[in-house]
């Protein structure tokens, strides 16, 4: 009975920590996830009695977890976006999705094979897992207070924001794609017209439909039931309820949820039937549901760390992880922006913050279920785990001191 006092008082403490930490991180010039992870390892390292990973998670769990965080996340960076404006804000996001993030899993695939010593198949699939920044994990470099909100947030902020928004959708396809293909076990067995017409076109096209009509439906509801009935709402909790209702329905007709949860997000914050206290009464919701489940997750995180699931893949993930987060990434970032007329400095920025995190455990987990037995299971889970640790790491010590001297100089 003891032990279950200790495991509430220990997660209770890490909360009320992390009413604080947002703050504290501002003071110490560190991303917060990174003091989330040192108590992480603090608490493993004391013996709060928790079921830690040992050193991996079950993938029902893992999946369902980080599924459930990343469609948090995914309405919370959706509400911070400004009016949707003119084509020439949206190039850059755009570019990373169609010229960026293709450039970057053949670099994680090629490094993952040659690295690594990963088959073909299983650095497809490492390559289509590690295809999506994380919408998580990047508060530092995504667009945040009211005056960003409505439009005045630098370019790079806009574009990573944008970026994490809608690659958790578009990335899926692609994993997908790898898991098809391991199932097939032969390219020839392998049905590519289904894929590219039912998989990657029609989910992709659903998901944008459907996150869209569904949003525009419960704004109509929203404003009929006033209207009407005198009857209405403030709670921080409908936007909550409309990404998980929208999720889910998205999945059950077919579609991709993830995508269609951001496009829900932009049709609600763009709205002009809903007043703006009540739309930052519905992102500080979500925000503060989203910063309550990532201290679960790192908590865990952690534990699993203490445990050894990096050392599965040795010295050759770490080396894929540094060639991945300071090569790959920025250099397909900066390709993907040749040409688009934004400062150089603003290129480099969004090229770099490419932050890779729980997307990947969740893509990866769906994608075990789906195989089910695989020879290099753990192997994989490992080389995640260290990307999105050194992520994490190098990302969190750069992104805070980086964009608040680039707000320090725009003010």
């Amino acid at each position: 009975m003891n032990e279950h006092f200790w495991i509430i008082a220990g997660v209770g403490i890490v909360f009320l920590i992390m009413a604080w930490l947002p703050s504290i991180s501002k003071k110490l010039n560190i991303s917060y996830p990174v003091i989330l992870l040192l108590i992480g390892v603090l608490l493993f390292y004391l013996g709060l009695p928790i079921k830690w990973p040992d050193p991996f998670w079950d993938d029902e769990k893992t999946k369902t977890l980080s599924e459930f965080i990343v469609v948090i996340s995914l309405m919370a960076a959706g509400l911070k976006i400004p009016k949707f404006g003119s084509w020439k804000i949206w190039k850059g996001p755009f570019r990373f999705i169609v010229i960026g993030m293709p450039l970057t899993m053949l670099g994680f695939f090629f490094v993952g094979t040659i690295i690594t010593g990963l088959s073909v198949m299983s650095a497809l699939l490492l390559a289509a897992v590690l295809a999506p920044t994380d919408p998580v994990l990047a508060a530092e470099v995504q667009l945040d207070d009211l005056d960003q909100q409505d439009g005045n947030g630098s370019e790079s902020e806009f574009s990573l924001t944008a970026e994490a928004g809608l690659n958790d959708g578009l990335a899926f396809p692609f994993t997908v794609l790898a898991v098809l293909i391991i199932k097939a076990k032969s390219w020839s067995d392998f049905d590519l017209n289904k894929w590219i017409w039912d998989d990657f076109l029609l989910r992709i096209v659903l998901g944008l439909l459907l996150g869209f009509v569904l949003a525009k439906s419960l704004i109509y509801l929203h404003r009929w039931l006033c209207k009407q009935f005198s009857i209405e709402t403030k709670d921080g909790l409908l936007a909550f309820a409309l990404a998980i209702s929208v999720y889910a329905i998205t999945e059950l007709l077919h579609g991709y949820g993830f995508l269609a949860v951001f496009i829900a997000s932009l049709v609600l914050k763009n709205s002009d039937s809903i007043n703006t206290d009540y739309k930052e009464k519905l992102h500080n919701f979500v925000d503060e549901l989203e910063r309550l489940l990532l201290v679960v997750w790192i908590l865990l995180f952690g534990g699993s760390i203490m445990n050894g699931i990096l050392t599965i893949s040795n010295w050759e993930g770490v080396i894929f992880a540094v060639i991945g987060i300071f090569i790959i990434r920025p250099v397909a970032g900066m390709v993907s922006l040749i040409g688009h007329p934004i400062p150089i400095k603003e290129k480099m920025i969004a090229s770099f913050f490419g932050i890779r995190g729980i997307g990947s455990l969740f893509y990866l987990a769906w994608a075990f279920i789906e195989i089910g037995p695989y020879e290099d299971k753990e192997l994989l889970y490992s080389i995640v785990a260290v990307v999105i640790l050194t992520s994490l790491v190098v990302h969190g010590f750069t992104a805070p001191y980086i964009f608040n001297k680039q707000n320090n100089n725009s003010n």
